[in-house]
């Protein structure tokens, strides 16, 4: 979220969670340019980085997005309708 800003009360948390979810996969698109980039140059540190960049960056968002997709089906679910 980005500084001086707040949840908007008066958007649905399915709203607010699809944003969020937006923002990660546009996060996790941008690690994965890099990683290609740092594999493409074939330097044996640039290979290290790409690895940590992967495990450390890339699968933690991959996780993160897939919990959020999970509450907002289950929001979905119980919101009247």
């Amino acid at each position: 979220m980005v500084a001086g800003k707040s949840i908007s009360k008066t958007r649905p948390v399915g709203t607010e969670l699809a944003q969020v979810i937006s923002q990660l996969q546009q996060v996790q698109s941008a690690v994965a340019v890099a990683v290609a980039a740092l594999r493409q140059q074939n330097c044996e540190l640039d290979e290290d980085i790409a690895t940590v960049l992967q495990r450390s960056v890339a699968d933690r968002l991959h996780e993160q997005i897939e919990r959020l997709e999970a509450m907002t089906r289950m929001t979905a679910r119980r919101l009247p309708g």
